[in-house]
């Protein structure tokens, strides 16, 4: 029985179609052309490569490439920097929501703890949730690896079993749904619909699915 909720952040709790999708690409890619002494086409195509073998760009900036971790802070600011808050737009309807499916819900993000507080805060929903566990909370080691996933469940007193999972890439609802856990794909735009998992276009349909479960 699912008595807690577990999110992804960035392209859930706000749709993809948010300036700061964008933006946060384009900021890594630049921090990875100019560390990697490359043009930002170059560094873009061997960013999507090392995604290909680690969980995060960071992961594979560090595994890689030697990041340092005076690096990985410099790789953290460049790429969330205060302003990325403006980039995502208010949704008012959004705090009532959340409140009234009447459960249990954490956060789960592959970035920063700063990053994740300044877009709570934005969108009027952080103190809704339970715990919040950011890449440096997971040892900068994040989803898909199973002990990011395990993390924030045991925090929040759940077990795999009795959390749902919910986010927008398919490469992390796999990870979890191969703990055994049950997984929803959030898929604004319908291209993952030969994927083998539960899907929504967004958080909004998220009652229908706790009420099929």
């Amino acid at each position: 029985m699912i008595k807690h909720l577990l999110f992804d952040l960035d392209n859930t709790l706000y749709p993809s179609s948010a300036p700061i999708n964008a933006n946060i690409t384009r900021r890594m890619t630049g921090f990875v052309a100019d560390f990697l002494q490359v043009s930002p086409e170059e560094a873009a195509e061997k960013r999507k490569e090392g995604l290909r073998h680690f969980g995060t760009t960071l992961e594979w900036l560090t595994g890689e490439h030697g990041l340092t971790a005076e690096g990985r802070e410099r790789f953290f600011s460049a790429v969330h920097p205060p302003e990325e808050k403006n980039e995502v737009p208010v949704d008012e309807n959004l705090r009532p929501f959340l409140l009234s499916l009447d459960m249990p819900m954490s956060l789960l993000t592959n970035a920063p703890y700063e990053h994740a507080e300044r877009i709570l805060k934005r969108l009027k929903v952080l103190d809704l949730f339970k715990v919040i566990c950011d890449l440096r909370g997971n040892n900068l080691q994040g989803k898909p690896a199973p002990a990011a996933y395990l993390r924030p469940i045991e925090q929040a007193g759940f077990t795999v079993e009795e959390t749902l999972f919910i986010d927008d890439y398919v490469k992390y609802i796999k990870g979890y749904s191969e703990l055994g856990g049950t997984a929803v794909l959030v898929d604004q735009n319908n291209k993952h619909s030969a994927q083998p998992y539960l899907r929504i276009n967004s958080i909004y349909q998220l009652p229908e699915i706790l009420e099929e479960l």
